[in-house]
């Protein structure tokens, strides 16, 4: 499904590049899309975090709220050193997320899983070394200083090379284990990065492939605790309701920040605020991911050096 969706996201994109003389409110109704279909993946992460650390919701709750808030405090007025160690950690949360759903075994060495990584996080990497109109004014706007840095010719071609040499040990890694629907993955993800207009391709790829495949995952998360789920269906029933609340708070606060940029004129400047409170979402969302990702593989572990194991509990996929 979200082959699917992006692909398709991808053409209309490059069709309304080819076909129309100005392609702009298409590129902002596809942009417009991919945040708003990519924000509830990570709306359960304050039930997660008190999963995982044990605490009441409402301290979770309280928690994730605050470091959000102060995330988008040091980004806002931080300057570029903030934004672009965000950028760098963003890259390794996307790529890592990719890695996840690959199911890698755990024998794969580290440079192994870096190439994966990296390549995965095709959508982010190539849009920042491509530039181009819409990302170039966007960035600008974010941090002249970043601006000017990821205008380098030099960064470009270290960025692409770096995307392209993981690239190579990624698909040589796959094809030896035969991982076809991963090496198509990889492909698309590398298309899209490489032809879409840069935002439009990191927008698309972040709500019609990371967010649904996140979402995926908690589900299956759900579904292999039988004390909450018992049927698929229910395990999409009880992420969709848990997601609702802090879902629509999400959207309340960018409907917020971007009226109030838009009321002042600038659709360049509501796109710049959007990234920078998705970016204050995105830091303790990327604790939480990364501490439930931790213990998933401190269970495998277990698991895995047991000499009789159950069976592991089977796979929601929202790939096709």
């Amino acid at each position: 499904m979200t082959r699917v969706a992006l692909i398709t996201g991808a053409i209309v994109a490059v069709l309304a590049d080819h076909l129309m003389a100005d392609a702009t409110a298409v590129h902002v109704a596809l942009i417009a899309l991919g945040l708003v279909l990519g924000v509830p993946h990570g709306s359960v992460d304050h039930l997660l975090a008190a999963d995982v650390l044990a605490v009441r919701a409402v301290t979770a709750t309280v928690g994730y709220a605050a470091l959000a808030a102060a995330a988008w405090t040091v980004l806002h007025w931080g300057g570029a050193l903030p934004l672009a160690l965000m950028i760098v950690a963003s890259i390794v949360h996307f790529g890592l997320g990719e890695v996840e759903t690959m199911d890698i075994p755990f024998g794969t060495s580290v440079f192994r899983r870096t190439a994966l990584l990296l390549t995965g996080a095709g959508a982010l990497v190539l849009p920042l070394a491509r530039g181009g109109p819409g990302w170039d004014e966007t960035l600008r706007t974010l941090s002249p200083s970043l601006a000017d840095l990821f205008s380098s010719g030099t960064i470009r071609f270290v960025l692409i090379g770096i995307w392209a040499a993981s690239a190579l040990v990624s698909a040589h890694l796959l094809v030896v284990e035969r991982r076809w629907l991963i090496l198509v993955d990889l492909a698309v993800i590398g298309v899209v990065g490489s032809v879409v207009a840069p935002l439009v391709a990191f927008a698309l790829w972040f709500g019609l492939w990371h967010g649904p495949r996140h979402i995926a995952r908690l589900v299956a998360r759900e579904l292999a605790d039988d004390r909450r789920s018992s049927t698929t269906r229910q395990a999409w029933m009880a992420t969709i309701r848990h997601a609702v609340p802090a879902t629509l708070g999400a959207y309340a606060t960018l409907a917020a920040v971007v009226g109030v940029v838009v009321g002042y004129g600038s659709t360049t400047g509501a796109v710049a605020m959007a990234i920078v409170v998705l970016l204050a979402l995105t830091a303790p969302h990327m604790i939480v991911v990364a501490a439930m990702d931790s213990a998933a593989h401190r269970r495998r572990r277990r698991v895995d050096t047991t000499p009789e194991r159950p069976p592991r509990a089977s796979r929601v996929s929202v790939t096709g």
